[in-house]
Parts: structure tokens; C-alpha cells; sequence
């Protein structure tokens, strides 16, 4: 007679256990189960292409592919924040390029003038993104957004101040094309070198790695190519167009106001010459405050990158039901949007379908949309809202929340193995030891200033069912451990027996035990056993079943077990904040550390690594300025001098950061290294100058006095208009203005101390330096005279 399923147990449809819920709720929608997909960018695609046919398939699937009543609201976009930073990008840039041609109108006091330099911006820009075509670099924040214009035409100016101001000198005569080529050779091989030192300046970030290499190569590779398409206008276009242009006679109007600036400029360099050494104590005090400045400095990996989003990482009571997460999730969705910036909220509870999080229903991963920051009130920051949901938040019971954004939570899980920008990682084998000290590192850092989202990463202990095997009693009834384990995987987890085939579609048919004979210890013990002879086995005479408690998670990383503390900062920078939490954790926390080891992650590892490898390629970038500089001038001592502004002009920059209350990190520290390059310029500008009237025959002091006074104005222009070119990037505060602005505000405000330095200090040491190896090689031929 056969027997049938049906005949041994009840067959119905069912599904997989359900390991997540995903609700969603904005201002005209409201699901507290939903379905939600994921698009993944394949590397090296164009992301703008990719996201155009994305919404097409989007649209093509709600306008009747669906089935009815089903549709796709796309939530989190990328789009917007694609399209929100190259507007920033572009206003700044727009302002840059607008504000530089005035700044040459207003100096050079020729509209010709001023347009034939400003060609140089179009031109250096097209050669750039040809190169920047072949070299597959694409166009955005990161590659444009730090381009100085000011800094492109440099070159170009110094060329045109020159020609132009030998038409000024002769005005009612014709220029002979050998005499304009004369004055292109004069000032073309410093603008050369001046140009190849303020690439090298860039080397060191061709040197970064992992983050800092993915945000600042763009932008060294489009500063590279753009300023040798600059260099190439300055030396071979600007000199033949303003030779037509200038070439017959023709009045030149000449900027008053500049003149007597100079002037007045001219007679205070006069003063410090004739006392040079009175300049000495101002430049030891300079140099000091800069040294103290960048110890008090704070100091970060990164600036915070506003992404126009919040994402927030919640954990709740360990062990609680998808049923039970699902209802939280709707009191967290209810409360967030209570908030007018808010536009949405959609909360990921437990785990994925794929399996790629960890996560029990214990868990939220939580996507906050806001709104424009335009149409916020006004003064209120993003800042000030997350203060606010937080104080929300702790208003819930149960709900332990952490605050960060989409694509940085990713990349701090991918570095860090935690969401959090610091993670402290408690290694050791025996659990309980490890949680003890993960607990006490934990109210440890919760004392310390700046420290926010304090959580142990994994889930306390949870209550467990345990089964243990008695081996020698399997063995007496002649059964297997794989016969208990049969069981136990049939009996409570289930398991696939066959296959039901529906067209080409496959559905597993799954055994288990009705839940009502394995919802108590006693009912499992219970469960029977068949041993070869058909004889039936309670699971309580070869196995003990009991409840206990034990880790729900247990996480590894190099072999060796460990809990993770996460936090955030909030209001400190990381380095201060480091040296006192670890001060404070190596005082507070007893344990055994010849069995437990402590290590920081994270942010942390970051700033390590790029700091590392900036301490390391800088020394070697300023020796090959060095050498770049010697072979200009061919003295050892006029370079070194020139290289001797580095350190005077880290006053102003670290002076800027201290004023606006931003950090020195990656961001900042590639704007001294680009200040660096410029402020040399300004060196090679003046010493070139100097040096070719002494080879003129001009005596050393009135060298120094005409070199300083004739290049005061190229100087001065290339100096204010590199800082009204990047002005507008210090000052913009929109999304995709964040890794720019602490760059541009050191190169902004260090540029104004360093053009000071050049314009002063330099002149008046060379004057010493010069003067003293005169009287040294006097001295020299007198000695060889009396021998």
C-alpha cells in the first residue's frame, strides 16, 4: 500500500525565513513592508551614461511592464548629488575665471593686454582635457575643482608685463621684432622653471594610496596638463600676438594708483636696505609662530565630505523578532519625519536576501533624504539637524543610533570592518574577557570630549539551545553523530528532500517538524531516533538539551578572534582626540596584555598612511626643487634662498586654518604643497631679475633696489590673481566644496604672507647674502695679491 506525503505530515506553500523587513515612508507615501533593489556601478563605467539609462529603465518598467498597482520610486539617486557638485564646481570656477580677467584689466591697464593673457585660460583648459581624454581622467569635482586660473596665466603675465612694459618705455617709437624676442628669452627660462617647480610641487600626491589617491591624482594629472598648455601659450603665443599687437607706436595708458603703489613699495625696500638686518627678528618671530601654529593646528585625515544625505546605523535589543523590528521601524520612520527637513526615510531592518550584511533584525541601516539646504531656514546647518535627531532619538527606548552618510559608511566598513569613522578592536580568545574589556574601553572613550555613537559592534551574549552529544552513548545504540545531526537539522532548521519542477521554474520541498513538537527544550528532547535494528531512540538518551547563554557573533580578523568598539567624532579633530582616548584607555583599562591585544582602526589608519608617505616624498620633492633651482641660478647659496620661503610661508597658511577653526589634513596639507611651488615662483621671478641687471653691470645695491622695483607689479599680479582665482573655492560652502575649500583657504591666505616674504625678505637677504661673498672674494684676491 503506498504512503504519501500527505499521509505523514501536511503539505501546504511556504517561503524562506524571512531575515529582514524594508519600510519606507515620505511625505505622500507610507509602507511599513516594502521591496527594495540595489544598482550597482561597474567599475571604470561613465557614471552620468549609466545613470541615463537607468532612469529609461525605470520609466519603461512603470509606464506598463509592471504589473498593476506595482511600481518603482527611486529613492536615493546619485544623480543629484552628481548634478549638485558640478554646479558648485562650475559656479566656482566661473567666479575664478571672471574675477581674474578684472584682476588683469584693473593691473595691466589694457583691455588687449588683459584679454591676450586671459586666452591662455581656454587654450590650457582644452590642451588639459585632451590629455586628460587619453589618459582616461574624467571631469568632475575632483579633477576641476580646485583649478586656479590665477595660477594658468602666471606665466603668461610675466611674458605680457614684460613686453608691455617696454612699450610703455617707448611709446612713440616702432618695436623691432629682435627686441621683443630679446625680452621673451629674458623672462622665458624663469618661466620655465617656475612652472616645471610648481608641477613638481604636485609630485607628492601621484605618491598617495587608497582614498587620498582616488581624491587629489585627478586634480595633480589636470593641474599638470593645464599648466603645460599655460606654459606653452606664455613662451610661444603671447610673444608674436603682442608683437603685432604692440609693435607700432601708440599711447598705453598707465595705472596711477599702481605707479605710486610702487613707488611707495620702492622706497620702504630702500629703507630696509640701508639697515638690512633690523628685518632679521620680524623673520625669526614669523618663523617661529609658524612652527607654533601648526603644533596647535588640529589634525584630521579628511574634511568632512557632505554628501547631502544622513544614514544612520541602529541598533536595538539583541534577540527581538522580525515582527518586533518591523514595528520599531515604524516608530523610527514616524519620529524622523517629524522634522520639515526631512524628505524621506527608509530603513533596511536585519539582513539582505543576499546575504552580504551580517545583520539580525537587531539591526537598522537607515537612509535620511533632507532637502536642499536653500530651502532650510536660514542659519540652520546640517549640523544643527543631526543634533536634533539625535536628542530624538534618545527619547526612544532601545534605539542606540549613529550618524554618518551612504558612501563614506561604506568606505569606513570596507577599511575599518565597522560604520564608523574609529573603531577600537579588542582581540582575544575568551569571550567574556574580551566583551569585559570592550565594555570598560567603551565608558573609557564615552568620557572623552568629541567622542559620539559609542557601540560594541557585535551583539551581547543571547540566549541558546544547546545540544551536546554523548559520543559513547550514540555509539551503544549503534547509531552515528551524523544521525543526531539529521535530525536535528530536520526536526528545527529543516532541509531539502526533493525538488518540484513548474516549467522552468524549481522549488525546493523542504522537511520540518511541526513548530508546536519543537517549541520547548523538553519538546526537542523528545524527538526520536531510528537506530538500524528500527528501535526508537528519545534524542534525550544519547544528547543533552539545555538552555544556556552564548555568543550570537563571533568575528575574526587575521585568525584571531575580536569585539569591535565604533564610534564617531564629533566637534575634535582625531589627532588631539587620539592622543588623550589612548592616554586614557592605557591608565582606566586593566588587562592581561600578554593575552589581549588593543588596536585603533579606521580614520585613524588613513591619516597614518597618507601622513607617512607625505613625510617621506616632500623631503624628496624639495630636494628636486633644489636641484631645479640651482640649475637656474647656478649658485648654491641664491638657491637655497629661494627654497628658504617654504618655511616663512607656512605662517600664513597655518595661521588660516587656525583663524577659521578647520584641521590640517590631507586637503590642506596638498595646499601647502601647491603654496610651496607658487611661493617659489615668486623667488625665481625676483632673483632672475636681479641677477640679469647685475650681469648688466649694476652695482650689487642698486640691483637688488631696480630688480625688487621692477618686478613688483608681474609679482603682485601673479600673486592676486592666483588668490581671486581660488577665492571663491575658499569660501563656497555647497556640496562638493568640502575637499576643496581647506586647499584653496591655505593657498588663499598663505599666498597673501608668502608674496610679503617675496617681496621683502627675499631682496633683502639676498642683499646679504651677496654683499658678504663679496667682501669674502675681496678678501680672497687681497690675500692673493700680498702672496
Amino acid at each position: 500500500m503506498p504512503i504519501f506525503l500527505n499521509d505523514i505530515g501536511t503539505l501546504k506553500y511556504g517561503n524562506l525565513e524571512r531575515k529582514g523587513v524594508f519600510g519606507y515612508s515620505d511625505r505622500t507615501r507610507e509602507y511599513s513592508e516594502s521591496l527594495e533593489g540595489t544598482v550597482l556601478l561597474l567599475k571604470h563605467e561613465n557614471p552620468s551614461e549609466v545613470l541615463d539609462g537607468i532612469h529609461a529603465a525605470v520609466d519603461e518598467l512603470n509606464n506598463g511592464l509592471l504589473p498593476e498597482g506595482a511600481k518603482i520610486h527611486v529613492f536615493l539617486d546619485r544623480t543629484s548629488l552628481v548634478n549638485t557638485t558640478l554646479s558648485t564646481v562650475l559656479h566656482t570656477l566661473l567666479m575664478g575665471m571672471v574675477l581674474v580677467i578684472l584682476v588683469l584689466i584693473l593691473f595691466l591697464g589694457n583691455w588687449r593686454g588683459a584679454l591676450l593673457v586671459s586666452v591662455t585660460i581656454p587654450i590650457a583648459l582644452l590642451i588639459a582635457f585632451i590629455l586628460m581624454r587619453i589618459t582616461d581622467i574624467p571631469a568632475n569635482l575632483l579633477s576641476l575643482g580646485a583649478i586656479d586660473f590665477g595660477i594658468i596665466v602666471d606665466g603668461a603675465i610675466v611674458m605680457m608685463e614684460t613686453i608691455l612694459k617696454k612699450r610703455e618705455d617707448h611709446q612713440g617709437e616702432y618695436i623691432e621684432e629682435k627686441s621683443i624676442a630679446q625680452r621673451a628669452r629674458e623672462v622665458g627660462k624663469p618661466i620655465l622653471f617656475s612652472t616645471v617647480i610648481i608641477i613638481t610641487a604636485y609630485l607628492p600626491l601621484f605618491a598617495f594610496e587608497r582614498v587620498e589617491r582616488k581624491l587629489f591624482t585627478p586634480m595633480a594629472f589636470t593641474m599638470s596638463y593645464a599648466m603645460i598648455g599655460a606654459l606653452l601659450v606664455a613662451l610661444l603665443l603671447i610673444p608674436g600676438i603682442a608683437y603685432a599687437i604692440y609693435r607700432k607706436p601708440r599711447k598705453i595708458y598707465k595705472n596711477k594708483w599702481l605707479e605710486k603703489l610702487r613707488d611707495k613699495y620702492a622706497a620702504l625696500v630702500e629703507r630696509i636696505l640701508n639697515n638690512p638686518r633690523r628685518i632679521i627678528a620680524p623673520v625669526a618671530v614669523i618663523l617661529v609662530a609658524g612652527i607654533v601654529l601648526s603644533i596647535t593646528v588640529g589634525k584630521d585625515f579628511l574634511p568632512t565630505l557632505d554628501e547631502g544625505s544622513i544614514w544612520l546605523q541602529v541598533n536595538l535589543p539583541p534577540g527581538i523578532s522580525v515582527e518586533k523590528s518591523r514595528e520599531m521601524s515604524d516608530t523610527l520612520r514616524a519620529r524622523t519625519l517629524k522634522y520639515p527637513e526631512v524628505t524621506y526615510i527608509a530603513v533596511q531592518a536585519g539582513r539582505n536576501d543576499d546575504g552580504t550584511d551580517p545583520f539580525t533584525p537587531s539591526h537598522f541601516e537607515v537612509s535620511v533624504g533632507i532637502k536642499p539646504y536653500s530651502e532650510w531656514p536660514k542659519g540652520k546647518t546640517k549640523d544643527d539637524l543631526i543634533e536634533e535627531l539625535a536628542a530624538e532619538y534618545e527619547t526612544l527606548p532601545g534605539f542606540r543610533v549613529g550618524f554618518s552618510q551612504p558612501m563614506i559608511d561604506g568606505v569606513m566598513d570596507k577599511i575599518a570592518g565597522a560604520h564608523s569613522e574609529l573603531v577600537v578592536k579588542v582581540y582575544g580568545n575568551d569571550s567574556r574577557e574580551t566583551r569585559r574589556i570592550a565594555e570598560e574601553v567603551m565608558n573609557v572613550l564615552s568620557e572623552v570630549d568629541g567622542a559620539v555613537d559609542l557601540d560594541i559592534d557585535q551583539e551581547p551574549p543571547l540566549p541558546q539551545l544547546q545540544i551536546l552529544m554523548d559520543r559513547d552513548a550514540i555509539a551503544r545504540y549503534g547509531l552515528n553523530v551524523s544521525d543526531v545531526s539529521d535530525l536535528i537539522e530536520v526536526a528545527i532548521g529543516g532541509k531539502a528532500v526533493a525538488q518540484l519542477y513548474q516549467g522552468d521554474r524549481q522549488y525546493d520541498i523542504t522537511c520540518k517538524h511541526k513548530e508546536d513538537a519543537r517549541d520547548t527544550p523538553e519538546k526537542v528532547a523528545a524527538l526520536m531516533l531510528t537506530s538500524v535494528t528500527g528501535a526508537k531512540i528519545p534524542l534525550s538518551q544519547v544528547a543533552e538539551v539545555r538552555l544556556s547563554t552564548g555568543e550570537s557573533t563571533i568575528t575574526r580578523e587575521m585568525n584571531r578572534r575580536h569585539l569591535t568598539v565604533k564610534l564617531n567624532l564629533r566637534g575634535r579633530d582625531l589627532a588631539s582626540f587620539l592622543k588623550e582616548a589612548q592616554s586614557r584607555i592605557e591608565e582606566k583599562v586593566a588587562y592581561d596584555k600578554d593575552k589581549y591585544t588593543i588596536r585603533w582602526g579606521g580614520q585613524f589608519e588613513n591619516q597614518n598612511r597618507a601622513y607617512s608617505r607625505l613625510a617621506l616624498i616632500i623631503p624628496l620633492t624639495l630636494m628636486l626643487m633644489f636641484i631645479l633651482l640651482y640649475s637656474t641660478f647656478g649658485k648654491f647659496r641664491q638657491a637655497a634662498l629661494v627654497l628658504c620661503i617654504v618655511p616663512l610661508a607656512l605662517f600664513g597658511g597655518m595661521l588660516a586654518l587656525n583663524l577659521r577653526g578647520m584641521t590640517l589634513n590631507v586637503s590642506s596639507a596638498v595646499g601647502f604643497i601647491a603654496m610651496f611651488g607658487l611661493s617659489i615662483q615668486n623667488g625665481i621671478i625676483m632673483v632672475s631679475h636681479i641677477n640679469g641687471l647685475r650681469r648688466g653691470g649694476m652695482p650689487l645695491y642698486r640691483a637688488v633696489y631696480e630688480g625688487a622695483r621692477h618686478r613688483f607689479r608681474p609679482i603682485l599680479m601673479t600673486s592676486i590673481t592666483t588668490i581671486i582665482g581660488l577665492l571663491p573655492a575658499s569660501l563656497a560652502t555647497g556640496i562638493g566644496s568640502d575637499v576643496q575649500r581647506p586647499l584653496a583657504t591655505v593657498i588663499v591666505y598663505g599666498l597673501i604672507f608668502s608674496t610679503l616674504i617675496s617681496m621683502f625678505v627675499l631682496p633683502t637677504f639676498y642683499y646679504l647674502i651677496e654683499k658678504r661673498n663679496l667682501v669674502k672674494n675681496h678678501c680672497n684676491e687681497e690675500e692673493n695679491e700680498t702672496l
